[in-house]
């Protein structure tokens, strides 16, 4: 792993050394922030509660500067703690026009965003902005058909930090791991898990959270700051570190938002999504994340790190995860083969690079064949 990218056990002070060009992106307390008389509104909501630091170190934040690159031809409405619609309408609630830009994410829903699942097969990344940048190059070749043949765009694609086990009991081998209940994700994260010997419970994020403090589950399979940010920390006494599985969390994009923009706003606000899908995998799940890890640690809870000799247990028992999704997406007539290979030479590519320059690229390069630029 470069170490100029964020670790999965970096401090605060490590995180904010490598995320220099990312923070100064967001940091508007200097500029002249104006609104157009006939500006266009972008309504984004969220199941995420207002005060969390996704909402107050990066979307509010990127909402200014969206405004600034606009010169006030577009200003942000953010909607939080499901107050628009429930967490698992999103693509309703963009196709009907009740929003704009709102979670749609691939690992609520494995059938009709089966190939977003390759996303999370194990061990692929080794970081969160490596795993994002992956994600956001290879949209348009291999994801892009699932997201729009539900008739909406893509907003944004950030994949997490490395997924942490939160349990009450201790986890430090794949014996303590058979037999529990682990509240996950669906798709390729229940498959593993269930594989690994565990019983998985396809959650969403505040679904995870009242199984676990009503002893529903043994565990939730989370990110750090996710862990935070939702209070599951707070039911749990262990941190099992394994760096397993990573989820992408997209952001649809409504056509009724993206049909009012002229050809100029549209080149700006893709920029803008683009370095956003960044911000958001360096500062939520890497500066926020290290925040939280120092909020357990004051806790008192115990932080467990799975050994090389036991992980290649893990990687032993999951050696056929990748093969099978393989064929079952070869039999839906998925180039499957050809797009993990691709998702593997992407990776070896990006993990060259520091989370600064993945930033700087996003920023001064954008991606231009995610959302129709025409």
């Amino acid at each position: 792993m470069n170490p100029q990218q964020i670790g999965a056990n970096d401090s605060v002070e490590e995180v904010i050394a490598k995320t220099s060009c990312s923070r100064a992106w967001l940091d508007t307390s200097e500029e002249d922030l104006i609104v157009k008389p006939d500006a266009i509104t972008l309504r984004i909501s969220a199941h995420i509660p207002g005060d969390s630091p996704a909402v107050k170190d990066v979307f509010e934040p990127a909402f200014k500067r969206l405004q600034i690159m606009t010169k006030g031809a577009i200003q942000v409405k953010g909607y939080w703690g499901g107050s628009l619609h429930k967490e698992r309408e999103g693509i309703d609630a963009l196709i009907n026009n009740v929003t704009d830009m709102c979670p749609v994410y691939s690992a609520w829903d494995s059938k009709i965003f089966p190939a977003a699942q390759s996303l999370s097969l194990p061990f692929i990344f080794p970081s969160a902005e490596v795993a994002t940048a992956v994600s956001e190059a290879l949209y348009h070749d291999y994801f892009k058909k699932d997201f729009e043949a539900n008739q909406i765009l893509m907003g944004r694609l950030v994949a997490t930090s490395e997924y942490n086990l939160f349990s009450r009991e201790p986890i430090e081998c794949l014996d303590d791991l058979i037999g529990k209940k682990v509240a996950c994700s669906d798709g390729m994260e229940f498959d593993i898990y269930k594989t690994l010997g565990a019983i998985p419970i396809g959650c969403s994020t505040p679904e995870a959270k009242a199984k676990f403090a009503s002893n529903e589950t043994d565990a939730v399979s989370i990110s750090d700051s996710a862990a935070y940010t939702a209070g599951i920390f707070q039911f749990a006494r262990y941190r099992t570190s394994a760096n397993l599985v990573r989820v992408n969390l997209e952001y649809g994009l409504s056509h009724h938002f993206w049909n009012k923009l002229s050809p100029d706003l549209k080149i700006i606000v893709n920029q803008w999504l683009r370095a956003l899908a960044q911000a958001g995998a360096q500062l939520f799940y890497g500066l926020a994340g290290a925040r939280a890890r120092v909020a357990f640690q004051e806790s008192g809870m115990q932080f467990i790190d799975i050994n090389a000799e036991e992980i290649q247990r893990w990687k032993h028992q999951l050696a056929g995860v990748a093969n099978k999704y393989s064929k079952e997406m070869a039999s839906l007539g998925y180039p499957s083969e050809k797009m993990i290979g691709a998702i593997h030479e992407s990776t070896k590519h990006f993990s060259q690079y520091s989370a600064d320059e993945l930033f700087e690229s996003a920023l001064k390069n954008p991606l231009t064949n995610i959302t129709p630029l025409e």
